[in-house]
């Protein structure tokens, strides 16, 4: 999570990357290539560096799928106290 909170807003290149994470830069260009596979990052070629950035456009698609199956799962959850309280004091 601080590897997208830090090119939320601003391009940086691995080397960066990995200076202010403090972890090697094959670690950082790991989780980079993990997350361009689910296209959440892009990346720019500049020179001899690579640049990553947030998608987002794609960002704010899995915020929406996150929030909608939050919401599917409590209504779910309410509806399933309801009926197991039903059932209970039926009996």
């Amino acid at each position: 999570m601080d590897l997208i909170k830090l090119i939320l807003n601003n391009e940086m290149c691995v080397g960066d990357l990995a200076l202010k994470l403090n972890i090697s830069q094959p670690k950082v260009s790991m989780l980079l290539k993990e997350l361009r596979d689910i296209k959440l990052v892009l990346s720019r070629i500049d020179g001899k560096k690579r640049y990553y950035s947030v998608d987002i456009d794609v960002l704010n698609s899995y915020i929406s799928d996150i929030k909608k199956v939050l919401s599917d799962f409590q209504a779910n959850t309410s509806n399933e106290i309801i009926i197991r309280r039903k059932v209970l004091f039926s009996n």
